[in-house]
Parts: C-alpha cells; structure tokens; sequence
C-alpha cells in the first residue's frame, strides 16, 4: 500500500484543480501532468490521490459534455453562420479595394513605361545627332579648367 499524501500537497492539488478548471483552456491542456504542475508536486504525489484524479477526470469529462453540447446548440451554430457571413463580406470588399488598387498601379505602370520610351527615343535620337555632326560644343559653365 503507498503512503498517502500530507494535508498541505491534498490543499495544493485541490487548488490547482479548481484553477485549471476555472481556465478557458482546451482539454488538451488539462493533464495530469500539467494539474501536478500546478499544484507543485510530483506526478508520483498526485497519483497517491486517487480520490482527487477521480474528481478532476469527471470534472473534466463534464466539461467537455458541457462544451460538446454548447457548440452543436442551434443557437451557436446560427452565431456561427452570422460571423462567417461577416467574414466573407470584408473578404469580398477587401478584395474589391485590392483589384481597385492593382489596376490603378497597372494604370501608373503603364504610363511610365510609356514616359521611358519616350525618353529612350529622345536618347537615341540625340545621340545620333552627336555622332552626325563630329563636333562636340562644350556646355557653358561645364568646361573645364
């Protein structure tokens, strides 16, 4: 038979239970492992309490009945539905405002592509007029010293 544990480790994990509980965790988080944590025992304590691990299991079987019930509930459900609706109308209105903006950058996009050409005609052009005329002015102010 093990010895069972002091007073003070029995109030511990009884505190611990009742914080763990209080929590909004997923049951994934409610572990014994993680109420020994809490309660700053060993898992080896814990575990000579079986009355308290019998609590904390249905404890935490009646919670995840409770949560299971709450989330099939028509009532959550149409909530559900109501915030999806939400969600794909700012979806659709984001995305409206992005093609917008996209199609006013194709717009600027193409304007200044049209503005580099030009200019890489104006280039060409002058560089052809330099080598026709074999004669290079200096520019006033740029000549040098």
């Amino acid at each position: 038979m093990t010895k069972p544990i002091g007073a003070a480790a029995y109030a511990a994990i009884e505190a611990a239970m009742v914080r763990l509980l209080a929590r909004i965790d997923g049951p994934a988080t409610l572990t014994m492992a993680r109420l020994a944590s809490e309660a700053g025992v060993s898992r080896a304590t814990l575990y000579r309490a079986p009355e308290l691990l019998d609590r904390f299991r249905a404890a935490l079987e009646e919670r995840n009945r409770d949560n299971t019930t709450a989330l099939a509930s028509p009532d959550h459900i149409g909530e559900l539905e109501a915030k999806i609706a939400i969600l794909r109308d700012r979806e659709s209105d984001e995305m409206h405002d992005l093609r917008a903006a996209n199609r006013n950058m194709a717009q600027h996009i193409q304007a200044l592509s049209l503005l580099v050409r030009e200019q890489e005609q104006q280039i060409a052009k002058l560089q052809l007029e330099l080598s026709e005329s074999a004669r290079v002015v200096p520019l006033v102010g740029f000549a040098r010293r």
